[in-house]
């Protein structure tokens, strides 16, 4: 059979899921963490304030934290963006979701036929399919993850002088379906380390090769204009990630770190990146390599010691930061994040060895069947949104929301009736995220984002200081962290899918009124009753549910 019926009946296969995810539509299920309560709302502000193409640096959008500079948000250059410009938000979810993947299954199937695995068909398509349905996030990285093979795929090409338009087309494209913060300092050092490589061992230097990592970097850089304004020239607007992760530099690097580290990323690869069980890889390196004693190839000894490196420099990243803590920038940026590239390497390094256990014995190739069938099962026993739909299709029963009953337009219906749309006063969520309300257009002073200015995190902790008081973990969540700018209850914990038969109740909540007052606010939405909210200076105005509905909300207005 040749490579293109094969890669057809992968297609037919990689496609069957979106099927029936496009036919459930708002009944299906979405990941909610970095997803609904965060990335996929930003989306929609900027696409609501019809600011998608503004390059004003002093642009804000209302609505959010009283005024969230645009300069801190997602290109509106990015296909994702544009997704979402033309298709209702659902369909745009589920369009994104399967280009992202599907580049993944393709970019893989066309490097590893065309630079790794000549012959063997079936483990090219079985490899290919496997990283195209690990479950990396898309919504906020795009192509970073699952785009790494085609553009590899593209350099090589350019590296061994068999370029076509198409090659750089691929490189050029790639800027515009990816994210700069774990593409430019991560990928592109890579490409780099190879290029260097080659130059040493042919004495040639690859100049077009170069030049497509130049263009590479200068379109991330234009694309991304905002944030690098932001980041680097403004001098107004300091980030509150200067704050964040000092939990990380607060104590003394040790050896246990280290070793977890390691242990850790010698498990799985981190979730963002896709969850990828990388145990059976492991084993059958060990296998067939130290108790066989075969002779490593060089693309092998070099995929495998690149990820060696990558997984002890996270493991040594800690002590590293702790020396270099008192450079600010360094303090905004995670420089653990060449993980982003393991799933990809893990898999290419998988490819590798089984290919080569398939010139050995019988022992040898039913061991790496069995690792093979391991490894797929655990990529689709981990990826959420396939299983969830999965039950959805088969009736059976959820215990989280599912995209429209997150949301909940009807209620916030309600809601924005029965305060007669005085929607330019702001909320504060409560057991909730904040994201649902600004999802149907209220305001608020809460927000999960990844980045905002300082200063209003300063601000805001004055209105939540005296809770944060009673729970020193959230209280080191917020001071150390941050990015989830939210109001935490001591009572019901970091918990904000609480369906509406839950028993919690806040009996006693703490809140500053008077910077509440200060900074506009005016309502708290809850998710569970507060019993103390005569006290505390709210009035009480309804409750709101269906019997269809898996929130009940509770709303209470400043006296």
């Amino acid at each position: 059979m040749s490579f293109k019926r094969i890669f057809l009946i992968g297609f037919i296969v990689f496609c069957a899921p979106y099927v029936f995810w496009f036919y459930l539509g708002g009944d299906s299920y979405v990941l909610i963490h970095d997803t609904l309560d965060s990335e996929f709302v930003y989306i929609k502000k900027i696409l609501e304030k019809n600011i998608v193409f503004n390059l004003n640096f002093k642009e804000e959008i209302s609505g959010v934290m009283n005024g969230l500079p645009r300069t801190l948000l997602r290109s509106g250059f990015n296909i994702t963006v544009l997704i979402f410009a033309m298709l209702s938000p659902i369909k745009a979810y589920i369009l994104n979701h399967f280009l992202v993947h599907f580049i993944g299954y393709i970019g893989m199937f066309i490097l590893l036929r065309e630079f790794f695995i000549k012959e063997n068909k079936l483990l090219v398509l079985v490899i290919s399919l496997s990283f195209g349905f690990l479950s990396y996030y898309h919504i906020q990285y795009g192509i970073s993850i699952s785009g790494q093979p085609l553009l590899l795929y593209a350099f090589l090409c350019l590296l061994y002088r068999r370029q076509r338009w198409y090659h750089w087309l691929i490189i050029i494209l790639f800027p515009f379906f990816s994210f700069i913060v774990v593409t430019l300092p991560f990928f592109i050092p890579f490409l780099v380390a190879f290029g260097l490589w080659s130059l040493k061992a042919k004495k040639i230097f690859p100049k077009s090769f170069f030049l497509g990592i130049l263009i590479l970097f200068l379109l991330n850089i234009l694309i991304e204009n905002q944030l690098v304004y932001a980041t680097f020239i403004s001098e107004s607007i300091i980030s509150h990630r200067i704050e964040a992760d000092n939990f990380k530099l607060s104590g003394l690097p040790s050896w246990s770190k280290f070793y977890n580290t390691i242990k850790l990323y010698l498990t799985s690869t981190q979730y963002h990146t896709g969850s990828l069980d990388v145990r059976p890889i492991v084993l059958s390196f060990l296998v067939f390599f130290l108790i066989k004693r075969y002779r490593l190839s060089m693309e092998i000894r070099y995929v495998s010691s690149i990820i060696v490196l990558i997984i002890f420099w996270v493991a040594i990243n800690f002590g590293l930061m702790y020396v270099l803590r008192p450079f600010e920038f360094l303090r905004t940026f995670n420089s653990e994040r060449f993980y982003f590239l393991l799933p990809f390497l893990w898999l290419l390094l998988f490819a590798l060895l089984i290919q080569k256990a398939m010139k050995s014995g019988a022992v040898i190739k039913t061991i790496s069947f069995a690792m093979l069938v391991i490894v797929g099962y655990s990529i689709i026993e981990r990826n959420k949104e396939f299983i969830n739909n999965g039950r959805i299709v088969f009736g059976m029963a959820l215990n989280e929301p599912n995209f429209d009953d997150f949301f909940a337009t009807d209620l916030f219906d309600e809601i924005k009736s029965s305060i007669k749309m005085d929607l330019s006063s702001n909320f504060i969520s409560v057991g909730i995220y904040p994201s649902i309300a600004q999802y149907n257009g209220l305001s608020t002073l809460d927000s999960y984002q990844n980045n905002y200015e300082l200063s209003y995190k300063h601000e805001f902790r004055e209105i939540i200081s005296d809770e944060l008081s009673k729970n020193i973990g959230n209280q080191n969540y917020f001071d150390y962290w941050g990015s989830r700018c939210y109001y935490f209850s001591s009572e019901i914990g970091r918990r904000y899918v609480i369906p509406k038969d839950s028993k919690y109740v806040i009996k006693n909540m703490a809140i500053n009124t008077n910077q509440f007052k200060e900074m506009n606010g005016k309502y708290l939405l809850s998710s569970v009753p507060i019993a103390n909210f005569d006290g505390i200076g709210f009035n009480f105005i309804n409750e709101f549910s269906s019997s269809n509905s898996f929130w009940k909300l509770y709303l209470y207005e400043l006296k």
